[in-house]
Order: C-alpha cells, then sequence, then structure tokens
C-alpha cells in the first residue's frame, strides 16, 4: 500500500531554466547599481567559470548550491577590487534567490499535491536548493530534503535513505516523482521505490534502463497515475 509520495522539484514542478536566468538578471542588475564592476566584467560565461573554479577549489561545496553561488559571488568581487566582497556578495546572493524561487508551478501543481496531501505523506526530495516557504507552496509538504542537507545529491542511495529513516517507512509504500531518468527514476528504483516520470516534453526514454512505473506529461493526470500505482 502507497503511503508516501515524493516529488523533485526543479523541471517536475516549475520549469527551472526560465527561472535561473531571470535571477542571474536580477543579480546583475543589483550589482550594476552597487558593484557596477562585476556586471562589466562577468557575463553568463564568466560567471560559470567562477562556479567551476569554486567547485574545484572547495569540492566540501558540491551539494550545496547556495554556498557555491556566495562564494563565485565573492570570489568575483574580490578581483574586481571590492574590499566588502563578503557583505556584497551576501546581498546579491538575496537578490538572486528572491528570484530563484520566484518560480511559475506547472498547470495543477498546487491542486494535485492539496488532493495527494489528504491522502498520503508528501515529501520533497530535490538536488536544488529552492526554498518552498518562498515559493508558497510549504504547507503542501510534510518534510524536505535537499542536497545540502544529506551531503550527497541523488541518485545516491544516502539521499533516499534520508526519506525512508525519517518517515520510518518501508520503500515499497513510497511513490517518487521526478523529470531526471538518472537521478530521480533509477535513485529510486534501486531504493526499492515506486516512480513516476515527469516527462513534459515528451522526451525519449534512455535505452536500457529500466522505465518507471508510470509516465505522465501534465501534473493532472498525477491523481490517476497514483491511483493506479496503488490499487496493484
Amino acid at each position: 500500500m502507497i503511503k508516501v509520495i515524493t516529488f523533485d522539484l526543479d523541471d517536475t514542478l516549475w520549469a527551472i531554466n526560465p527561472v535561473i536566468e531571470k535571477a542571474n538578471q536580477r543579480m546583475l542588475e543589483w550589482m550594476n547599481q552597487h558593484a557596477p564592476k562585476f556586471g562589466q566584467t562577468y557575463d553568463d560565461y564568466g560567471i560559470n567559470q567562477l562556479r567551476d573554479e569554486v567547485m574545484a577549489d572547495k569540492p566540501h561545496l558540491k551539494h550545496d548550491l547556495s554556498q557555491i553561488r556566495v562564494a563565485l559571488i565573492q570570489l568575483g568581487l574580490s578581483r574586481c577590487g571590492y574590499q566588502d566582497a563578503h557583505t556584497l556578495a551576501n546581498q546579491a546572493f538575496t537578490v538572486y534567490f528572491a528570484a530563484r524561487n520566484d518560480v511559475e508551478l506547472f498547470a495543477g501543481t498546487q491542486a494535485q499535491l492539496s488532493a495527494l496531501k489528504k491522502k498520503y505523506q508528501v515529501g520533497a526530495l530535490t538536488n536544488g536548493n529552492a526554498d518552498l516557504a518562498q515559493v508558497g507552496i510549504d504547507h503542501l509538504f510534510d518534510f524536505y530534503f535537499n542536497s545540502a542537507q544529506i551531503g550527497v545529491s541523488k541518485p545516491h542511495p544516502k539521499f533516499f535513505a534520508k526519506a525512508l529513516e525519517h518517515t520510518g517507512l518501508h520503500a515499497e509504500t513510497f511513490i517518487h516523482i521526478g523529470d531526471h531518468p538518472e537521478h530521480d527514476i533509477a535513485g529510486a528504483q534501486a531504493a526499492g521505490m515506486r516512480t513516476i516520470w515527469m516527462n513534459p516534453e515528451q522526451k525519449t526514454w534512455p535505452n536500457g534502463q529500466p522505465r518507471a512505473c508510470a509516465e505522465i506529461q501534465h501534473l493532472d493526470q498525477l491523481s490517476s497515475a497514483v491511483a493506479v500505482i496503488h490499487g496493484h
């Protein structure tokens, strides 16, 4: 019997690429006012290079996207000659993070989560750094784990084990919903969970990989897919 429904967040409940583009834009607009040399020095490519440098230099931050972002901003500001790079970096990150959580939920998200929460525990398991309170849907979840908290990223077994430990329930009582064939579906399958592939762009399933229990293109299809799995 199914008792717990867990969700990936980015590209499962909302599209992430336009959100990150907007967040970078808002951050650079803020920089133009408060630290203009940063925007004059670094474009998107330059920011990505800073990120790669931080990840190489500070591998312990690998799973903490927020700390990586703060560190790369601070590194760039320092190289631009700003003495108060630490303070400025934290202020710039606050602007970035607010925009990063200003997401447009896929149609049906709130209704589906509300309906599922009446019957099941609902959790979020994400490699990203979304803040459910800032997104405005934290009341629809019973628990939330991200890679920064756990110190590993999906599909690592420890990530899914954390959800099992938290609920005290067996893997076969879980359905995990996500967009990524490896991180979400293969990771949850390895833990013994049932799975639903969220595939809004109707991508082709990777050859040789065991399929999810169900595939949906829209969240409106979710309750039906859960009901079928629950009934088996």
